[in-house]
């Protein structure tokens, strides 16, 4: 009988363990952002040019996730150079990227997928081209910028990861 019972016991011990585990499964990746993102919508502009992956595409083989450019039929809407407001970038934003996302799923989040929205430093670098704007700029950027993971949210994204903005000096 002790001996049922402590296999009892550490079979629900295991199994107590496990479940975090699981809950760490996702089903989907998604990512908003600019270059410090971008898989080959604007093709790849951090500093190695694609000799190493970057920090979504090793999640993604973390995960065991597909991840591919947008501009591809892929959930990476990141594109080099991209901000979060139109209108320090008309051609490339994250508002744009979240509305593309909107549009193609229907404005339905994958609950258990993980959300990526990283934006910033191009908004940050057009801040430091023109102080007297800088504040405006800045906080146009943020508003946006929480406005966008707001939509994720909304549509029902369980996780939205939003990383800080790396230092540009």
């Amino acid at each position: 009988m002790t001996q049922k019972r402590t296999l009892l016991k550490y079979g629900i011990l295991s199994l107590a363990l496990a479940a975090p585990l699981s809950a760490c499964a996702f089903d989907s990746l998604t990512v908003i952002g600019d270059s410090l993102s971008d898989t080959g919508n604007n093709g790849r502009w951090t500093w190695d040019s694609g000799q190493n992956k970057l920090y979504d595409e090793q999640l993604a083989e973390l995960y065991g996730l597909a991840l591919s450019p947008s501009s591809n039929g892929g959930s990476n809407y990141a594109a080099g150079g991209a901000t979060a407001t139109p209108e320090l970038n008309p051609q490339d934003n994250t508002a744009d990227q979240v509305r593309q996302w909107l549009a193609k799923t229907g404005g339905k989040a994958d609950h258990n997928g993980l959300y990526i929205h990283w934006v910033g430093g191009n908004d940050l670098a057009a801040a430091i081209a023109r102080p007297a704007m800088a504040q405006q700029i800045a906080g146009n950027s943020a508003t946006s910028a929480a406005v966008q993971v707001g939509l994720l949210l909304d549509a029902g994204a369980g996780l939205v990861v939003v990383p800080n903005v790396p230092d540009i000096s």
